[in-house]
């Protein structure tokens, strides 16, 4: 699968699972970070002029296709990047991904930086 299918696949799985699905949200934004080598998801959902929600997916098929994205993404020579974020708009369907390779760090998530992340995650 290329890496555009993964993307849209990507955006199919957050969309529909029911941590997301049951309760409306105009965006959406999964952090997955590899900072450590081991995945970790974060999922925040958004309605135009609200605080984030937090609605993190279950990992399975989702894990699957974000691993696959990274290796597909893979520049021969380069590290691999180590967080990126997927931002979905419901009423567009658009779904975009951003890659950290500098300061994977900076999507951790912990209780001191959820509302900063979150926020940072939030799709425009």
């Amino acid at each position: 699968m290329d890496k555009n299918a993964l993307i849209m696949e990507i955006g199919r799985l957050i969309a529909t699972d029911p941590a997301v699905a049951d309760r409306p949200w105009d965006g959406y934004a999964l952090v997955a970070s590899y900072a450590d080598g081991a995945r970790r998801l974060a999922g925040f959902r958004y309605r135009d002029g609200a605080a984030a929600e937090p609605a993190t997916p279950g990992a399975g098929a989702l894990g699957t296709r974000l691993d696959a994205l990274r290796a597909a993404t893979r520049v021969p020579g380069k590290d691999d990047w180590n967080a990126c974020v997927v931002k979905l708009r419901r009423a567009t369907g658009k779904v975009t991904v951003d890659f950290d390779y500098e300061a994977p760090e900076r999507w951790d998530v912990t209780p001191r930086t959820l509302a900063d992340v979150a926020e940072r995650a939030r799709p425009q």
